[in-house]
């Protein structure tokens, strides 16, 4: 009797220790981060970026204490980080950018006492930038920004209001137009993913509260479609259930799923959260392996998904990390 107890005591025992050496990355989060490259700029939140020919190209953001204009290009091949010609704006922190047709563009944004509406164009052959028509919508900060078939749009953000308008900007006429506002759900620093031609906007926080309503919008239909919500413990209706609201997470996409990861959720979070279009479903894999943060950076180059710089508390961070969805976890790497 003594001996059957101590036996189950020990197999108890090396279960719990198992599971302890395993902490948040359970086994059925799937998934792996690897460290790349550091950003050589200083360590910053809340950059503006776009991708141009397999290349990243990062800028701007708050280091802390400056509001910054440095910008930097990333060769995935190289793994190396560039200086590229300094934004002729005003140092800035909450701006957005985007890529259409071979250029890179960056607008809106807050300099410390304004909120922005310039709006400029980079060259990447030239190295140059080009001011560009202001865009047309309010001046604001914390807006999202998305390409859809060579058509530049901006959404959503804070202008002394939050907002969730949307306006599309022709590269090759310059010019702006009001597009399709979306359905409901007001916010500022929501995340954003793009799979084939559709534009997902979810997250953000409204009214001192983070909001829960999630949206794509159709770059051929030029509307919006609701999708399920992002918090959805209480609705007895689906058999998966989730809540990862929150705001200030990086966002990309990556054959053919979408990613946000990180933010603030009433305390930083260092979750991963996929999206499936085709099933309008979520499921959370491996937690991202470099400190919680708020304000990092998100994209994709060659399918593959990248997250940066951000800040926790008064720390802004300089380090990299690239996300394998298919990988087993490696806490070594």
């Amino acid at each position: 009797m003594l001996m059957r107890y101590l036996k189950g005591y020990s197999l108890l025992l090396v279960a719990s220790l198992m599971a302890c050496s395993k902490g948040s990355n359970e086994p059925d989060k799937i998934g792996n981060w690897i460290s790349r490259g550091q950003y050589d700029g200083v360590g910053r939140s809340g950059a503006a970026s776009f991708v141009i020919n397999d290349k990243a190209y990062v800028g701007t953001g708050y280091d802390g204490e400056n509001r910054r204009q440095d910008f930097w290009v990333y060769d995935p091949a190289l793994n190396l980080w560039k200086q590229i010609a300094l934004f002729p704006g005003a140092g800035r922190n909450g701006a957005v950018g985007m890529a259409m047709a071979g250029k890179g563009y960056v607008g809106t944004g807050y300099d410390g006492l304004n909120k922005l509406n310039d709006f400029y164009q980079y060259d990447p052959v030239a190295n140059t930038w080009t001011k560009k028509a202001d865009f047309a919508g309010t001046a604001r900060y914390g807006a999202v920004s998305f390409a859809l078939q060579d058509k530049g749009y901006i959404a959503t953000g804070y202008d002394g209001n939050w907002l969730k308008d949307n306006w599309q900007y022709d590269p090759a006429t310059n010019t702006w137009n009001q597009a399709q506002s979306l359905n409901n759900g007001k916010r500022t620093d929501a995340a954003v993913f793009v799979i084939g031609n559709k534009a997902y906007v979810c997250m953000g926080i409204a009214n001192g509260s983070f909001v829960t309503d999630f949206y794509a919008f159709d770059g051929t239909t030029q509307t919006w479609s609701t999708l399920r919500p992002i918090d959805n413990l209480s609705d007895e209706s689906y058999d998966d259930n989730y809540n990862f609201k929150g705001s200030s997470a990086a966002s990309f996409a990556m054959r053919g799923l979408g990613y946000v990861v990180s933010g603030n959720k009433g305390s930083l979070s260092s979750a991963t959260w996929e999206y499936n279009p085709g099933t309008d479903t979520w499921i959370q894999r491996t937690d991202f392996e470099g400190a919680a943060r708020t304000g990092a950076t998100g994209f994709t180059l060659k399918d593959r998904g990248f997250v940066v710089l951000g800040t926790s508390s008064s720390q802004p961070f300089d380090n990299m990390f690239e996300f394998d969805p298919t990988a087993a976890y490696n806490k070594n790497d």
